[in-house]
């Protein structure tokens, strides 16, 4: 059972004046006049109680997790731009999940603690933020149909916080993974029993600043689907050479890459964990800069 949200609809005011007249009255040029007072309370016909975000399996995207509530007395479908569609009974709440590339607010307006300024802080916050609420909005297109009644836009405009914003945003630090020369951001890459894998780690630092250097190790698991996973496969995976790979500092615009190698031994879904080591030069950089998600690989029969 939901919960009806507390309402956020507007109130609208409005006098509308009459006149009129009839008879002899009329004849003679006479009318009277009525004030009639209207109060009229609004309320969006869908509107969404909460907002969150999860990863991708892209460093460049991530997936806007919208609760939507149907206010109306109608069934009616949600839909976006990426083509996630949505239906809703009558007074029903529901979670659609939307991809979306992450976003690049660099042409926006600069925060004040960006531009060192103290005067008009809070309006030049406000400004910016406005700007990426419209940015992301437009970008979303989400709209809601009546079937042969009408149809209309949802907002989310005002409901992102500094969290969501900055899981919405592109990372200073852009890492990809390939593996034998191929983004694996989608789908699972494929290889043969005891064929050498080839692994390579890129990052384009998009900061203003230098960062490095880095060190990472990249940890294999099998993923048993039950909430368990397994990292004991010293059976199964073997690396040609070291498991631990160095980048070292990289500028401004700059890109760099660690390559590495490893053997599977048996078939099997495997999944690539990289983690970064704990030294000085990660320790002083945000955490959201070092998101990478697991690569999934799958290993194949061997061929005759």
């Amino acid at each position: 059972e939901v919960t009806r949200p507390r309402s956020q609809g507007q109130t609208l005011e409005a006098i509308l004046n009459f006149k009129y007249s009839g008879g002899p009255g009329h004849v003679e040029g006479y009318y009277r006049s009525l004030a009639l007072g209207l109060h009229v309370e609004v309320e969006p016909s869908v509107f969404f109680t909460r907002v969150s975000t999860l990863p991708a399996t892209s460093t460049r995207q991530c997936h806007l997790l919208l609760d939507v509530f149907n206010s109306t007395e109608h069934e009616l479908t949600v839909s976006a731009r990426s083509n996630e569609e949505l239906i809703l009974h009558a007074g029903e709440c529901q979670r659609m999940a939307i991809q979306v590339d992450k976003f690049n607010f660099e042409s926006f307006p600069e925060s004040p603690e960006e531009k060192g300024q103290s005067a008009n802080s809070k309006q030049l916050e406000e400004e910016r933020q406005e700007a990426r609420g419209l940015e992301i909005n437009s970008k979303l297109g989400i709209r809601w149909t009546i079937i042969s009644f009408r149809t209309g836009e949802a907002s989310v405009e005002g409901l992102l916080n500094q969290l969501v914003l900055g899981h919405l945003q592109l990372a200073p630090l852009l890492w990809d993974v390939l593996v034998d020369g191929q983004p694996c951001d989608h789908e699972a890459a494929a290889c043969r029993v005891g064929d050498p894998v080839r692994l390579e780690v890129r990052l384009t630092n998009r900061s203003p600043r230098s960062v490095g250097p880095f060190a990472l190790s990249v940890v294999p698991f099998q993923d048993h689907q039950n909430g368990v996973h397994n990292y004991d496969l010293h059976h199964a995976v073997s690396f040609v050479g070291s498991g631990t790979f160095y980048l070292d500092k990289v500028p401004p615009s700059g890109q760099a890459a660690c390559l590495g190698a490893l053997l599977f031994l048996y078939t099997g879904d495997f999944f690539l964990h990289v983690r970064f080591h704990e030294d000085s030069s990660s320790k002083e950089l945000p955490p959201s800069w070092f998101c990478l998600p697991s690569v999934h690989v799958r290993a194949l029969e061997a061929q005759a």
